[in-house]
């Protein structure tokens, strides 16, 4: 099934690409000029990066009509997801082969992790996009900045950045399973105040979480963000920033009724930001220093008596942070930093007295870049951590960025060691294995990036590999975290733009990820769970002459298993899905898309229902 689709594939690339060769103006979608964070920690070009990086603003969601975070990640290369049932239910997001707990979420630049999760991980089952307007994704370890976690990559999530002048949008949609959903975010300056708010509301009645059942499992959820920066002259500011969300999910337990089950779970997560902004030495030396805290609950109910269904978990992460940005010279830049992370849990099933855990780590980085020549950037850096529960880790990275014509070529390469500890739920008690190893891995890649055609195309090659020690992964067979001993992943990663004329937008990507268990023993060799080997995105988006803009999206997605010893295969499946959009008067847009238009019938997690063919319609307003 595999090499017949990459066929098919492969020949629509060939006659589209050709279009483009006869062009002659425009520019193709390219971010090389893009201004990113993860990289660094700190606001820098693309093009100045050895990483590899890709970027959603918030125009491209808009075309996609992406109604969650997860819908628009599928475009992306190397990146999984795998969910367990309708909208709303456990969603996890795979960078590379590597385990979900391995990728890094961010929301406005704090770490949302959930501390109280058996693996740490983030789960994105309950993420809009109406809140944000930027989505950057780093693929590959970024360990020295971001420390544990950033093993596998980091999703940084961005809400609306405030203007000068005023900004406003509204959206509102309704379709499929009686989903209703509806966002506004409103941002501005005036005179040192510079802030935007914005909330969501999304209700939907979904479908049985579990396949086989008739009951639908709903889902709701209301959230809020926002941000203020208090300026305090020309050289320092007070900077405040929150993202809250609470909600409601129906859901499915394996045990008791199975796909008749009644329990729900109430979830609320709150992230908050207190931090201040210095610049001295006429600003070559920028300081910021903060306060942040992530905060979970979730409260369980299940009217099956003794359930595990029943519980009350919550967990809360404080953090405080020193970095300071040093521009010694146009050649040299200084980034170094110090953190200090508390981390507590409290876990209850079936009204027992709680069992509570708590961790410290304290940890400095420093990280140097260097633009010896132009055109080349060098990066390298060096972090150190203390963990309270597992000793000290040092990790080393270094990348490498080279373009000889201003961004239209761009060749790079990294090398990253990556580090994550046991989470308190790996790690104790009632599930957790005191005898976790922490996880390290190292991490490869070089990649080139060209702009053809007057910048009406644009192409990126990456290859990368990645091994890891003692990874981390839930076992069924004991019912605890145990650690793999060792696992690789490698692949390569393609990925196109094209603007054959300025009405038509060509994108793909292509991506092989061979995520391999090395350890000695029954699993030698078995590829690692929920992880497809290869997948394809194509999407074509046309401005018609009469206004109305129409798309599609094409992905494949081949085959996976569900277990370590690769007993259970999720057969792979093709989705596509159609879109239109039309201005109705100045700043409002009617919209609607039909999802799966195919009908097609899959698994993203084995025994979980997946939606069918579903349409949507709705109304956008901006200012």
């Amino acid at each position: 099934m595999r090499f017949q689709y990459f066929r098919f594939t492969a020949g629509l690339l060939a006659l589209s690409l050709p279009h483009a060769a006869f062009a002659q103006d425009g520019a193709a979608a390219s971010d090389a000029d893009d201004i990113v964070v993860t990289a660094s920690g700190v606001a820098q070009p693309r093009k100045e990066t050895g990483q590899a990086i890709s970027v959603i603003d918030r125009a491209r969601l808009e075309t996609l009509q992406s109604a969650t975070i997860t819908d628009a990640l599928r475009t992306l290369p190397s990146l999984a997801v795998a969910q367990r049932g309708p909208v709303g239910s456990q969603t996890s997001v795979f960078l590379r082969g590597g385990n979900s707990a391995q990728t890094l979420v961010l929301i406005d630049g704090v770490r949302a992790n959930d501390p109280s999760s058996p693996n740490g991980a983030f789960d994105f089952g309950a993420l809009q996009t109406g809140n944000f307007e930027r989505i950057e994704v780093l693929r590959g370890a970024n360990s020295v900045i971001w420390g544990s976690q950033a093993i596998g990559g980091i999703i940084s999530l961005t809400s609306l950045t405030p203007t000068e002048a005023l900004s406003a949008r509204a959206v509102a949609e309704a379709g499929q399973a009686g989903t209703v959903r509806t966002s506004a975010n409103l941002g501005g300056t005036s005179g040192p105040l510079q802030g935007s708010l914005g909330a969501g509301w999304h209700r939907s009645s979904g479908i049985s979480a579990l396949t086989g059942g008739n009951e639908r499992d709903g889902y709701d959820a209301i959230s809020a963000n926002g941000r203020l920066e208090i300026a305090l002259g020309e050289d320092a500011a007070i900077n405040l920033r929150g993202f809250y969300n609470r909600g409601r999910v129906e859901y499915d337990s394996p045990f008791g009724l199975g796909a008749n089950a009644l329990p729900e779970s109430r979830n609320r997560q709150f992230t908050g930001y207190v931090g201040a902004r210095a610049a001295l030495l006429d600003g070559a030396l920028v300081n910021r220093m903060a306060y942040s805290r992530t905060d979970i609950d979730r409260r369980g109910t299940d009217p099956v008596a003794f359930s595990f269904n029943n519980f009350v978990i919550s967990g809360a992460v404080d953090r405080f942070t020193y970095q300071g940005q040093w521009r010694a010279a146009d050649a040299l830049t200084l980034i170094f930093g110090a953190e200090h992370e508390e981390t507590r849990t409290s876990t209850s099933f079936e009204g027992a007295t709680p069992a509570r855990a708590d961790n410290r780590v304290t940890g400095g980085y420093a990280q140097a870049i260097v633009r010896l020549l132009t055109g080349l950037t060098l990066t390298g850096g060096v972090r150190h951590d203390d963990y309270s529960d597992y000793g000290a880790k040092t990790t080393l990275a270094a990348n490498a960025a080279f373009t000889p014509n201003d961004g239209s070529t761009l060749v790079r390469a990294s090398y990253a060691e990556g580090f994550r500890a046991p989470t308190l739920s790996e790690g104790q008690p009632p599930f957790g294995n005191p005898a976790l190893r922490p996880e390290t891995a190292r991490n490869i890649d070089i990649g080139v990036e060209q702009r053809l055609l007057d910048d009406r195309m644009a192409i990126g090659l990456t290859w990368f590999r990645r091994t890891s020690n003692d990874l981390i992964a839930f076992s069924f067979a004991t019912f605890r975290s145990e650690n793999i001993e060792r696992a690789r992943a490698k692949g390569i990663e393609i990925e196109l733009a094209a603007r054959p004329t300025d009405r038509l937008d060509l994108r793909a990507s292509f991506s092989v990820v061979d995520a391999i268990n090395r350890s000695p023993g029954p699993l030698l060799g078995k590829r690692l769970a929920l992880r497809p080997r290869d997948s394809v995105t194509l999407t074509a988006d046309w401005r018609t002459p009469w206004t109305v803009r129409v798309g599609a999206t094409l992905s494949i997605t081949c085959d996976s298993f569900d277990d370590a010893a690769n007993r259970r295969r999720l057969d792979g499946y093709t989705l596509a899905s159609v879109r239109a959009a039309v201005p109705l008067t100045a700043g409002i847009e009617a919209f609607a898309r039909v999802e799966n238009l195919l009908d097609t019938k899959y698994m993203t997690v084995a025994g979980y229902s997946t939606y069918g063919r579903g349409a949507f319609a709705g109304l956008r307003w901006t200012l």
